[in-house]
């Protein structure tokens, strides 16, 4: 913390201002606000002194000191760990409470030796059990009981009701539920005796005692207290002490403050204590010095002032309005129901911009500089039976205990009575009906007292509730913060986030990815990335990553990422990256593929790219092709290639694009198979007329291989001339005939007898200049010899002479047009030699052309 000037006030000596004697004299909104009045001089004098001065500056990043861990262990015996870890629990536990209540209103969670305990009906149990997770339950299904069965209380409200109804509030001190399961009722009224009270609007004739009333259910117990509560409100990092004073400063008071937070538009607020304005009374507030708190120099009035803090906005302390607690008009005993149980909070605006909010809580161990001890505020729930909390106030610091109760407390309101006698035990003034109902919390451990109202109470690294009242050395009451917060019309509290990190740290691609991450972010989290002037949310997800795309352009670029969730955010991180072009992907040559063999001509290339970027094509084909939206190009080759074989390289370019690498395809451009003649596909014969030759044509000059069942021939290849046939005798007159295909051969493998009965198998293969063509495929069976018929008859049957002669096997089965047929037909037999070596003519014209040309 800077130097400050104590110029508002000093504590002690008679020239001090009349702002001083607001300090050093009585000077409380505790009950009924009594104030000093300065004259009009003093009070400008005053007004005109005080300097504003931040109470803290830099970055919450300071280690976690010692003095907390010693707290922790004086008043719980436990370690920082535990504690944090009991938070932790604690955030869990109320959401195990929210998802029970909501199937069972009337359900009890409460937190033991690391067990979160529930008491509720089937429905709600099941919905506890998934709320909880992993964390250990115990759960107890009980079927819920109505009041009027007076066996068990059903709920807080309903007890309270029913108690007011018959005692009035006017000495009841709060309704809770212990961790037993237990309901509470703290009063003051004479217990094992008959009370007689005169009529007023919390009364009745003639009561029974509180422990008649008692008796009547077998989970309620009466505890003796003086009546309703206090608020410790005559005496802000989280926790520390500010004034509360109404302009022009004639009365106020001292308070603590709870939570550093926002207004719902997002601007820098504080959530404390309700009663703390005076019910609207006070409107200003200005903030004292951590140094010469009570809770540092020891004496209860002792408090200097550092500068403005922030204006009272919206407050409320007890029902709307600040109304007190009342019987609804159509109270009949049987309702459960009372009016106007609020809560106790208020809000400041217009922060004093000079002031830097932090989401942390000081445990007064350093109060030089409040910010550099104590805990992180990490997150907002409900206070849950049996949990460890600590609280940080003015007046008492640092101390730490146990939720022991939950419900609803009774508070003195400003209009009550100083002096008790007289509200006991029968009000004698209107004022004593001034009792405020408040929800919340109730601790038997917890240490404060008058100044620390409105101070934090946190769970571990969780905002839980704000100070509200109680009985010094018997029990604090907290009002629940997730409660409170429902009444500010959208305030929320300011949490402590990580800072982000950037993981990318290598070049990254156009619109690649940027990542990094956040340690503990809670549930909500977002990232906050500006990349080249454009800024991006991005959703923080499991394991703490987030991504957010680089720009659609080249360069380096400075990166900033922030944490935020609601208005909550965190430091702010500086990185860059560099953006470079992405190297094209060679592209894919499909057709022909690699190692094929396809027909001759071949006359297409195709293949797949990225789409828009240009292929070229070298090696055997040159020329170019786009790639269509589709990914997909292709290449009409001219003229096409013939038979040999061939290698194709390709690559691809595209703007702002570094080039492809280059793929290659090698394959082979190969002549037609040559025709199987004789046998035709699927031809059958008779067992004893099985074919001894294999026959077709080929290509002019080829050698022939031919195959049947795995054995292979050299087929015998001859070479002729072509016919032509006319159709009529040429006339008289001089004629030129022009070739415009060369002929080919016939081929022959005698397989030197005829073939046994089974199935066969031919392939063939011809190769002109060590190139070989397709392969051609035929098959054919010949037919197993028949079982001749019996010659002698069966011994018990009569020989019958047959009535018919029995008919030969055909020669040749007819032709399967179902099977693959790759040899020629058998209407190409009656063609003759001449005939068939036309067919192959166009294939014995390109090789020949090719022999010519490579000559």
């Amino acid at each position: 913390m800077q130097a400050s000037t104590r110029a508002f006030v000093k504590r002690g000596g008679a020239a001090c201002a009349a702002a001083a004697v607001l300090l050093c004299g009585s000077f409380s909104v505790a009950t009924a606000a009594p104030t000093a009045e300065p004259t009009s001089a003093s009070t400008n004098t005053a007004e005109a002194s005080y300097t504003a001065t931040p109470s803290a500056t830099g970055s919450d990043t300071a280690a976690l000191p010692s003095g907390l861990a010693e707290a922790i262990d004086r008043d719980l015996s436990m370690s920082v760990e535990e504690f944090n870890a009991q938070g932790a629990l604690a955030a869990t536990a109320a959401d195990v409470q929210a998802a029970a209540v909501k199937a069972d209103p009337n359900a009890l969670v409460s937190v033991k030796s690391g067990t979160i305990n529930v008491q509720a009906a089937p429905a709600a149990a099941v919905a506890a059990k998934t709320a909880a997770g992993t964390a250990k339950v115990s759960i107890s299904t009980v079927q819920a009981t109505p009041l009027s069965a007076k066996v068990d209380a059903a709920s807080v409200d309903a007890l309270m009701a029913a108690y007011i109804g018959e005692f009035g509030a006017g000495r009841l001190q709060s309704v809770m539920v212990n961790g037993n399961g237990e309901f509470v009722i703290r009063t003051g009224d004479p217990i094992g005796s008959k009370v007689t009270a005169t009529a007023r609007s919390f009364t009745a004739a003639a009561k029974p005692s509180a422990e008649d009333f008692a008796a009547k259910y077998g989970n309620v117990k009466i505890e003796a207290a003086s009546g309703p509560a206090t608020p410790l409100a005559t005496d802000v990092t989280n926790g520390q002490g500010y004034l509360a004073v109404d302009e022009p400063i004639n009365k106020g008071g001292t308070c603590s403050i709870g939570w550093n937070g926002f207004n719902a538009a997002g601007d820098p607020a504080i959530v404390t204590a309700g009663h703390c304005t005076g019910d609207g009374a006070l409107t200003n507030t200005l903030l004292t010095d951590p140094e010469q708190e009570p809770t540092i120099t020891k004496d209860k009035d002792s408090g200097d002032i550092l500068g403005p803090l922030g204006l009272f906005g919206t407050s409320q302390f007890g029902g709307p309005g600040n109304s007190p607690l009342t019987i609804p008009t159509d109270w009949n005993g049987d309702k459960n129901k009372l009016n106007n149980i609020g809560t106790d909070v208020a809000v400041m605006n217009k922060i004093d911009e000079n002031l830097n909010q932090l989401a942390k809580v000081t445990d007064w161990k350093t109060p030089a500089d409040p910010k550099a001890s104590g805990p992180k505020v990490t997150g907002v729930s409900d206070a849950i039976v049996g949990t460890d909390i600590c609280k940080s106030g003015r007046t008492t610091g640092w101390s730490c205990g146990t939720v022991t109760e939950v419900g609803v407390f009774a508070v003195g309101g400003t209009t009550y009575p100083a002096d008790p006698a007289k509200c006991d035990p029968v009000p004698t003034v209107a004022e004593c009906d001034d009792i405020r109902a408040v929800r919340g919390f109730g601790s038997t451990n917890l240490k404060a007292d008058r100044g620390d109202s409105g101070g934090a109470i946190i769970s571990g690294n969780t905002a839980v509730g704000m100070i509200s009242a109680g009985t010094p050395e018997v029990i604090t009451y907290g009002v629940s913060l997730t409660d409170a917060l429902k009444h500010t019309d959208g305030y929320t509290v300011k949490i402590f986030l990580e800072t982000p990190k950037v993981t990318t740290t290598a070049p990254v691609y156009r619109e690649g990815a940027v990542t990094g991450t956040v340690t503990g972010a809670p549930a909500g989290t977002k990232v906050t990335v500006t990349i080249d002037g454009v800024e991006t949310k991005a959703t923080v997800g499991t394991e703490g990553k987030w991504s957010v795309k680089a720009p659609n352009k080249f360069g380096t670029f400075s990166v900033t990422a922030q944490t935020t969730n609601g208005y909550s955010t965190s430091e702010t991180t500086e990185a860059s990256i560099e953006v470079i072009k992405e190297t094209l992907a060679a592209p894919a040559i499909t057709s022909p593929a690699a190692d094929s063999k396809v027909l001759t001509p071949a006359t297409t290339l195709a293949g797949t790219g990225k789409a828009g970027a240009t292929v070229e094509l070298s090696g055997d084909a040159k020329g170019t092709a786009v790639v269509g939206a589709d990914g997909k190009w292709s290449f009409t080759l001219t003229p096409g290639l013939d038979v040999g074989n061939y290698t194709v390289t390709a690559k691809q370019t595209l703007e702002d694009w570094n080039d492809s690498t280059s793929t290659s395809s090698s394959f082979s451009v190969v002549l037609a198979a040559p025709a199987i003649t004789s046998p035709s596909n699927g031809q059958q014969f008779a067992f004893n007329e099985g074919p001894n030759e294999i026959t077709g044509t080929n290509i002019e000059g080829a050698t022939v291989k031919v195959t049947v069942n795995g054995k292979t021939y050299d087929a015998t290849v001859v070479n002729g001339a072509g016919s032509v046939a006319l159709g009529a005798r040429l006339a008289m007159g001089t004629y030129a005939v022009t070739a415009a295909q060369e002929v080919g051969g016939t081929w022959s493998v005698d397989l030197g007898s005829q073939l046994a009965s089974g199935t066969y198998t031919v392939t063939v293969v011809q190769r002109v200049d060590d190139l070989d063509s397709l392969t051609a495929t035929s098959t054919f069976t010949v037919l197993a010899e028949p079982k001749p018929e019996p010659t002698t008859p069966p011994a018990t049957q009569a020989p019958t002479a047959p009535t018919t002669a029995p008919t030969a096997a055909p020669t040749t089965a007819p032709n399967n047009n179902d099977l693959a047929n790759t040899g020629a037909s058998s209407s190409l037999l009656v063609l003759g030699g001449a005939g068939g070596l036309l067919l192959l003519a166009g294939s014995a014209f390109l090789l020949i052309r090719r022999r010519n040309n490579a000559g």
